[in-house]
Protein backbone atom coordinates (compact mmCIF):
# COMPACT_ATOMS: atom_id res chain seq x y z
CA UNK A 1 0.00 0.00 0.00
CA UNK A 2 2.97 2.57 0.71
CA UNK A 3 4.22 1.80 -2.73
CA UNK A 4 1.12 2.45 -4.75
CA UNK A 5 0.81 5.95 -2.39
CA UNK A 6 4.58 6.96 -2.90
CA UNK A 7 3.99 5.77 -6.57
CA UNK A 8 0.71 8.29 -7.17
CA UNK A 9 2.67 10.82 -5.38
CA UNK A 10 5.59 10.54 -7.72
CA UNK A 11 3.59 10.48 -10.43
CA UNK A 12 1.46 13.36 -9.33
CA UNK A 13 4.56 15.64 -9.04
CA UNK A 14 5.19 14.35 -12.65
CA UNK A 15 1.95 15.24 -13.83
CA UNK A 16 2.23 19.25 -12.39
CA UNK A 17 5.98 19.33 -13.60
CA UNK A 18 4.21 18.58 -17.18
CA UNK A 19 1.58 20.63 -17.16
CA UNK A 20 3.97 23.53 -15.66
CA UNK A 21 6.01 22.70 -18.73
CA UNK A 22 3.05 22.94 -21.23
CA UNK A 23 1.89 26.10 -20.21
CA UNK A 24 5.48 27.32 -20.50
CA UNK A 25 5.66 26.24 -24.22
CA UNK A 26 2.17 27.32 -25.10
CA UNK A 27 2.37 30.93 -23.73
CA UNK A 28 5.69 31.56 -25.46
CA UNK A 29 4.12 29.72 -28.34
CA UNK A 30 1.48 32.15 -28.65
CA UNK A 31 3.62 35.17 -28.02
CA UNK A 32 6.16 34.61 -31.17
CA UNK A 33 2.94 33.64 -33.18
CA UNK A 34 1.18 37.21 -32.55
CA UNK A 35 4.76 38.71 -33.15
CA UNK A 36 5.33 37.06 -36.08
CA UNK A 37 1.33 38.08 -37.43
CA UNK A 38 1.92 41.79 -35.90
CA UNK A 39 5.26 42.12 -38.33
CA UNK A 40 3.51 40.62 -41.07
CA UNK A 41 0.15 42.75 -41.10
CA UNK A 42 2.36 46.03 -40.69
CA UNK A 43 5.00 44.95 -43.93
CA UNK A 44 1.48 43.83 -45.89
CA UNK A 45 -0.44 48.10 -44.76
CA UNK A 46 3.06 49.33 -45.28
CA UNK A 47 2.08 52.43 -43.17
CA UNK A 48 4.10 53.91 -40.71
CA UNK A 49 1.89 52.42 -37.71
CA UNK A 50 4.33 53.13 -34.98
CA UNK A 51 4.94 56.91 -35.34
CA UNK A 52 2.17 59.37 -33.88
CA UNK A 53 0.92 62.09 -35.62
CA UNK A 54 0.49 65.03 -33.22
CA UNK A 55 2.37 65.69 -29.63
CA UNK A 56 -0.64 64.25 -28.20
CA UNK A 57 -0.07 61.51 -29.69
CA UNK A 58 3.70 61.30 -29.28
CA UNK A 59 3.27 61.95 -25.51
CA UNK A 60 0.88 59.12 -25.20
CA UNK A 61 2.81 56.81 -26.92
CA UNK A 62 5.93 57.47 -24.37
CA UNK A 63 3.35 57.63 -21.08
CA UNK A 64 2.35 54.07 -22.45
CA UNK A 65 5.74 52.91 -22.90
CA UNK A 66 7.09 54.21 -19.42
CA UNK A 67 3.84 52.14 -18.06
CA UNK A 68 5.02 48.77 -20.19
CA UNK A 69 8.65 48.73 -19.07
CA UNK A 70 7.53 49.78 -15.23
CA UNK A 71 5.19 46.77 -15.24
CA UNK A 72 7.29 44.37 -16.56
CA UNK A 73 7.84 41.32 -14.26
CA UNK A 74 10.55 39.67 -12.60
CA UNK A 75 12.38 37.06 -13.44
CA UNK A 76 11.02 35.13 -10.87
CA UNK A 77 7.50 35.77 -11.21
CA UNK A 78 8.20 35.02 -15.17
CA UNK A 79 9.68 31.83 -14.44
CA UNK A 80 7.46 30.77 -11.45
CA UNK A 81 3.76 32.09 -11.65
CA UNK A 82 3.18 33.53 -15.04
CA UNK A 83 2.60 30.65 -17.07
CA UNK A 84 -0.67 29.95 -15.01
CA UNK A 85 -1.62 33.12 -13.75
CA UNK A 86 -0.92 35.28 -16.91
CA UNK A 87 2.03 37.73 -17.40
CA UNK A 88 0.39 40.70 -15.36
CA UNK A 89 -1.82 38.29 -12.61
CA UNK A 90 -4.73 38.51 -14.62
CA UNK A 91 -5.51 34.63 -13.85
CA UNK A 92 -6.19 31.92 -16.40
CA UNK A 93 -10.10 31.14 -17.74
CA UNK A 94 -11.90 28.59 -20.03
CA UNK A 95 -14.25 29.40 -22.79
CA UNK A 96 -16.85 29.21 -20.40
CA UNK A 97 -15.32 32.17 -18.29
CA UNK A 98 -14.73 29.58 -15.34
CA UNK A 99 -11.80 30.21 -13.57
CA UNK A 100 -8.73 27.79 -14.30
CA UNK A 101 -5.73 29.58 -12.12
CA UNK A 102 -7.26 32.79 -10.18
CA UNK A 103 -6.29 36.15 -10.70
CA UNK A 104 -3.93 37.71 -8.03
CA UNK A 105 -3.20 41.07 -9.28
CA UNK A 106 -3.61 44.10 -6.90
CA UNK A 107 -4.07 41.34 -4.19
CA UNK A 108 -2.62 42.57 -0.78
CA UNK A 109 1.08 41.42 -0.16
CA UNK A 110 -0.40 40.17 3.07
CA UNK A 111 -2.95 38.25 1.63
CA UNK A 112 -0.62 36.81 -0.84
CA UNK A 113 2.43 35.94 1.36
CA UNK A 114 0.25 34.54 3.84
CA UNK A 115 -1.19 32.33 0.91
CA UNK A 116 2.19 31.87 -0.68
CA UNK A 117 3.19 30.36 2.67
CA UNK A 118 -0.25 28.22 3.67
CA UNK A 119 0.36 26.33 0.02
CA UNK A 120 4.00 26.40 0.98
CA UNK A 121 3.71 24.25 4.43
CA UNK A 122 0.87 22.45 2.70
CA UNK A 123 -2.29 24.06 5.43
CA UNK A 124 -4.06 24.47 1.64
CA UNK A 125 -3.42 21.36 -0.41
CA UNK A 126 -2.04 22.04 -4.19
CA UNK A 127 0.67 20.12 -5.44
CA UNK A 128 1.56 22.22 -8.03
CA UNK A 129 1.82 25.24 -6.14
CA UNK A 130 3.90 23.24 -3.19
CA UNK A 131 6.65 22.31 -5.77
CA UNK A 132 6.90 25.39 -7.52
CA UNK A 133 7.26 27.32 -3.95
CA UNK A 134 9.41 24.22 -2.58
CA UNK A 135 12.61 26.07 -3.02
CA UNK A 136 11.82 29.72 -2.77
CA UNK A 137 13.39 31.81 0.06
CA UNK A 138 10.82 33.54 2.34
CA UNK A 139 13.02 36.81 1.43
CA UNK A 140 11.94 36.25 -2.63
CA UNK A 141 8.40 35.23 -1.52
CA UNK A 142 8.37 38.78 0.37
CA UNK A 143 9.83 40.40 -2.93
CA UNK A 144 7.35 38.59 -5.15
CA UNK A 145 4.27 39.68 -2.98
CA UNK A 146 5.31 42.94 -3.21
CA UNK A 147 5.36 42.72 -6.76
CA UNK A 148 2.31 41.28 -7.46
CA UNK A 149 0.13 43.62 -5.25
CA UNK A 150 1.33 46.19 -7.64
CA UNK A 151 0.36 44.73 -10.91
Amino acid sequence: MRRIKKAVKIFGLFLCGFIVFCMFYLAFARESCEITVSSAVLKEQNTPALQPKSEEEKKLGELQSSAAQSRSASKLYTSTCSACHGKNGEGRFDDKGEVIFPAIAKKPPEFIIKRVHDYKSGKIPNPLMAALLKNIKDEDLKALSDEISKF
